[in-house]
């Protein structure tokens, strides 16, 4: 038996406002799992919370594509210069098939090309698979209570082995 994870073709861009139907889409098809982990509690209002997203242009929103099929969401979200907040999501299929790793370091090369310096990330002590993702990044992960906060100076992170 294989420990190795299946070769798929992923492909990354950054999504524009005319692409909020494929991500409302991805949302709704999530489980309550996956809903809870992304939005740190139970939310439903994928479509006014993708179009307050996708108002501000200083976010940046990434797709992970296989084939059409749009399967993960990275929002980085503009908080000050230089920073913003990081929130990702993959689809419950095609999670566990390091699919959220490449995902993450495609923003972060790209965030780091545009001159950010800081990402932050908030979750849940019990999302192992993004608190995993952090420790890959060297985030600086501080847990108090029901949450977890990640800090990544990406000034420092080399995401080359990701990207791969």
């Amino acid at each position: 038996m294989s420990i190795a994870k299946p070769l798929v073709k992923l492909e990354f861009r950054e999504l524009k406002g005319n692409d909020s139907k494929l991500v409302i889409d991805l949302y709704n098809s999530l489980s309550n799992e996956s809903i809870y982990y992304r939005f740190r509690g139970f939310f439903k209002d994928f479509e006014r919370y993708i179009g307050s997203v996708f108002s501000d242009p200083r976010n940046i929103i990434y797709g992970a594509f296989i084939g059409n099929e749009l399967v993960g969401v990275l929002e980085a979200v503009y908080l000050s210069d230089g920073c913003y907040e990081m929130a990702i999501v993959i689809k419950d299929n095609h999670q566990g098939k390091g699919i959220g790793t490449k995902l993450v370091a495609y923003a972060i090369n790209d965030l780091k090309k545009r001159g950010a310096k800081t990402l932050i990330a908030h979750t849940t002590p019990d999302n192992y698979r993004i608190l995993a993702i952090s420790r890959k990044f060297h985030g600086i992960i501080k847990c108090m209570y029901e949450e977890c906060t990640t800090i990544f100076n990406l000034q420092t992170i080399n995401v080359d082995q990701f990207l791969n």
